[in-house]
């Protein structure tokens, strides 16, 4: 008898499973979703049977045997090994590295504990067929009430695995504040940051059937679900969602999808401000649900206009009328919000215009007042701070924008001396963070808003978001709103757009909101009085464009040391998929164009992009990826098109 083994660490994409004899005495025993261990190479490894095959077939076969059954229950379901496989295809990530990351950590001494115990897990490990399968679902919530009891009401009966699913650590508290304490003796935690042995407890409460109501990152997709019936994704419209800095480039929502797919789940988005594509497709009954009307969040929004401030003489980051509420409140938070870091975003010359640029990513330098240094921060270059210009020797040096150090400064001087409230810098330069860190909520790792107790003023960029305690903040601005809003990325918009909505959202409703731009008319303002004009513009846009909900976008991306042997690549893997796609009218292949930045991490960068109908575009992608080397880099539904990340 011969069986298909998944070997429980990286192997090549070409070969996901190996074939194994089964010693006569495991021939009765042996199942699909079994842990075995095999003989691989020169060493014993870890593996889970996949397949079982006819010996007949391959009779001529010379194989080696299995060596050991470690499990008679299945540790996997075949549901969730299908899902591992369609992942795997779909990002372009060997299943033996997706295996291992989805089973109990591998130590020997542990497993020989467990083996000792003969235990048998309550879950039922033969549960393997699809079950009926189910429309996702979108339920837009609009406030606080609505979306706990949409959460409770979906708990409350909960006789099956239940995952829900959250877009970051701090959201993980937020939701086991509102359960009740039945539902809290069900549920464990699962995420990234948990340690090895709280990681094996927590898997071990699952694949036991002890608790049945998961709360997780997506790291909480690769757990042994056998009894898996509904997932709950909640903040569908969070940024956080998508991973581009490591393989599997995946987004928790479609990875969601593939796992309710697989295990015949019912899927249930939650939002207060789906992503646009979610929104089109519910309209479009392509997901299940009534509630997509999207509502204002607020009434009071001061939108500032810069350009008038700049009328009276006001060339300050803070406005006339910033600084009047902001010297207004006496108690609670201040969070001023700015998303870059830094002193100024960039230093040129105003006699020709040259912008002080790195040398290895050509991305313009940023001027930090503390180091008085020029940085990259996409590669970390620095140099000193210039007084001439390199192209024309001119001394007429200025500076541009805004950044974190600009802003502190600026605080420090406008607070009074009386005024007793600690001012904190919040972004990945400032050591505030790490202090902020130290003190994490156990099991979490998430930042403790209230370390430092009293009320204090915030300064931050995207990083400080998650570590606030928005309960205690009485004023939030957006020093400059524009900073990134005319970035030619398709997302930009909708980025800055969910940003303020969401800031909307947590803000207590005694809470006044101020937003700095010098282009008070763009659509992504005016819009948060009227949601529905943002989702209509940006459909327009997306369509005349082929961009979702329209068409699935990959992204492919090479890198290599040597800039004319990467051009020789791309250009050829290009003409193939371009070959492969002629007689298509589902797929457009794009490029190959220079990525930004073109030369990182000492290598050179190149993007190819593929537009793939939403008919069939799981099997195109598929197809496509089967044609890409392996060393290459894959980001299906990307956060952006031209940058590296």
């Amino acid at each position: 008898m011969i069986v298909q083994i998944i070997p429980a660490k990286r192997v090549p994409l070409s070969l996901p499973f190996l074939d194994y004899i089964v010693p006569e005495q495991y021939r009765d025993t042996i199942q699909i979703g079994q842990l075995v261990k095999i003989p691989f190479r020169n060493k014993e490894e870890f593996g889970v049977v996949f397949n079982l095959e006819s010996s007949a077939a391959n009779k001529n076969l010379k194989l080696k045997p299995i060596t050991e059954i470690v499990f008679k229950k299945p540790i996997l379901s075949k549901a969730q090994l299908n899902f591992l496989t369609d992942i795997s295809e779909f990002y372009h990530v060997s299943l033996g590295f997706l295996l291992k990351n989805n089973l109990i950590p591998l130590q020997k001494r542990k497993l020989q504990k467990l083996q000792s115990e003969d235990f048998s897990p309550d879950t039922n490990p033969t549960l393997s067929t699809k079950q009926t399968g189910h429309k996702p679902e979108l339920f837009v919530y609009n406030n606080t009430e609505e979306k706990t009891n949409s959460i409770l009401e979906k708990l409350k009966y909960a006789d099956s695995q239940i995952l829900f699913l959250v877009p970051e650590l701090r959201s993980v508290e937020k939701i086991k504040a509102i359960l009740p304490n039945n539902i809290l003796e069900k549920t464990t935690v699962i995420t990234s940051e948990l340690n090895e042995k709280e990681l094996f407890t927590g898997w071990l409460e699952i694949w036991r059937g002890e608790k049945n109501i998961i709360i997780g990152t997506r790291a909480a997709l690769f757990l042994p679900w056998f009894n898996l019936r509904h997932i709950i994704l909640d903040d569908e419209g969070n940024s956080n969602y998508k991973s581009w800095d490591m393989a599997p480039r995946l987004h928790t929502r479609d990875a969601a999808l593939f796992l309710s797919t697989s295990h015949g789940a019912q899927l249930t988005l939650l939002s207060h401000t789906p992503t646009v594509e979610t929104l089109f497709f519910a309209q479009k009954k392509v997901y299940a649900g009534g509630h997509i009307d999207i509502k204002p969040i607020r009434k009071e929004i001061q939108i500032v206009d810069m350009r008038a401030q700049r009328r009276l003489k006001n060339f300050s980051l803070m406005s006339h009328d910033l600084l009047e509420a902001f010297q207004k409140i006496k108690t609670g938070d201040i969070f001023l919000f700015i998303n870059r870091r830094g002193t100024l975003s960039y230093v040129g010359c105003q006699d020709c215009g040259n912008v002080l640029k790195c040398p290895n990513c050509h991305f313009s330098l940023t001027y930090h007042q503390d180091t008085g240094r020029l940085s990259c921060h996409f590669c970390q270059y620095s140099e000193n701070m210039s007084l001439e210009c390199k192209k024309c020797q001119g001394t007429n040096i200025n500076m541009f924008g805004a950044g974190t150090q600009l802003a502190e400064e600026l605080i420090k001087k406008i607070v009074p001396k009386n005024d007793t409230r600690p001012i904190i810098r919040i972004d990945s330069d400032e050591t505030e963070l790490k202090k902020l860190d130290t003190k994490a909520d156990p099991g979490t790792r998430a930042a403790s808003p209230t370390q430092y107790g009293a009320d204090k003023i915030i300064i931050g960029t995207q990083l400080a978001w998650t570590r606030l305690d928005w309960s205690k903040i009485k004023l939030l601005a957006f020093l400059d709103a524009d900073s990134s809003l005319f970035i030619p990325e398709y997302k930009i918009s909708e980025n800055l757009w969910q940003q303020l909505r969401d800031a909307q959202f947590n803000l207590p409703a005694d809470s006044q909101l101020v937003v700095q731009t010098s282009h008070p008319e763009h659509l992504v303002f005016t819009s948060l009085f009227d949601p529905t004009a943002f989702y209509g513009q940006q459909l327009d846009e997306r369509r005349i464009l082929g961009y979702p909900p329209f068409k699935f976008l990959v992204k492919i991306t090479a890198g290599n040391p040597k800039e004319e042997a990467l051009l020789a690549e791309t250009r050829k893997i290009a003409a193939k998929l371009t070959q492969l796609t002629k007689n298509s009218q589902d797929i457009t292949i794009m490029g190959p164009w220079e990525a930004s930045p073109y030369r990182h991490n000492g290598q050179y960068w190149q993007i190819l992009l593929a537009k793939i109908k939403y008919e069939n575009y799981k099997k195109n992608t598929k197809l496509l990826l089967s044609h890409i080397p392996d060393n290459w880099k894959i980001d299906p539904n990307p956060n952006s098109i031209l940058s590296f990340s």
